[in-house]
């Protein structure tokens, strides 16, 4: 089991051996939505944003698509909708850290009805991070596989974000009709939710009133692991490799705040917080 102790005044905090720093939460925020053409469906104030923002559709399966407007939206082709978090980050845990769901379905054994969109993370909605994809097989896109497509942020060098941009791409396919996924009826992208699978709060001191300040934490890590500081806006200060072994970490070089102190040998997660 890891320890993590605070090393002041032989003063111990309790520790969690859990991933409970983490979240599986729904985006709970729209920033921005720029329509494409076509069709509009579920566009309307009746039912956005709550349509996206409610969970995912109840009726769809890998067979079966949803098309009610209280259920997804359409962005229409080429539009554009940006939606995250009011006051947390998706961060980069083990695998996946999002996962896209539009209303893709199968109409045969062979052949997906697929309406693609790109996908892009941001920390501060001004700079972004796309993740790339292959135009032809439209791996790397969401909006190809049923039940929803998967994004890890470790994969675009990213380790945590607030925001995900959802951009049409179905031109790519409709303008061609050689295409694998072509389909004369495409009408664009149609989102039904996306969900954080690692969503962390993004201030963290709000939570930490109950902790000791300190400068120094005790690490007891009986094998080689990795160590993760998050600051109070959820992004990582400080990473070190680490054998296997007590050693101190010292804080004292980081600003004044609240942080995470996160120990992980790859399939569990020790978590301290800390007041610096």
């Amino acid at each position: 089991m890891f320890s993590i102790v605070v090393s002041l005044a032989m003063f111990a905090v309790c520790v969690t051996n859990t991933n409970a720093q983490w979240q599986r939460e729904l985006c709970d925020t729209v920033m921005r939505f720029m329509p494409g053409t076509g069709q509009t469906n579920g566009q309307g104030p009746v039912f956005f944003p709550k349509n996206i923002l409610s969970g995912p559709s109840r009726i769809a399966t890998e067979f079966v698509p949803d098309t009610d407007p209280r259920e997804i939206c359409s962005i229409g082709l080429g539009g554009s909708i940006v939606l995250g978090y009011r006051g947390a980050f998706i961060v980069d845990g083990p695998g996946a850290d999002i996962v896209v769901i539009e209303n893709t379905f199968r109409y045969s054994a062979q052949r997906i009805y697929a309406e693609p969109a790109m996908v892009e993370v941001s920390r501060d909605g001004v700079m972004w991070k796309a993740f790339p994809f292959d135009s032809a097989t439209l791996i790397g896109c969401a909006g190809v596989t049923p039940l929803g497509d998967s994004f890890d942020l470790s994969s675009v060098g990213v380790d945590s974000i607030r925001w995900i941009r959802i951009t049409d791409v179905t031109s790519i396919v409709i303008n061609n009709p050689k295409h694998v996924y072509y389909d004369p009826t495409l009408t664009g992208f149609d989102l039904d939710v996306v969900v954080g699978l690692h969503v962390t709060p993004t201030a963290f001191a709000l939570a930490l009133t109950d902790v000791f300040p300190t400068s120094s934490v005790r690490i007891d890590a009986p094998q080689a692991s990795t160590i993760y500081v998050y600051d109070s806006r959820g992004a990582v200060v400080l990473t070190a490799v680490i054998a296997a072994g007590v050693r101190m970490l010292d804080l004292a070089p980081l600003p004044s705040g609240g942080y995470f102190v996160v120990l992980d040998d790859g399939s569990s997660r020790s978590t301290l917080k800390v007041l610096r």
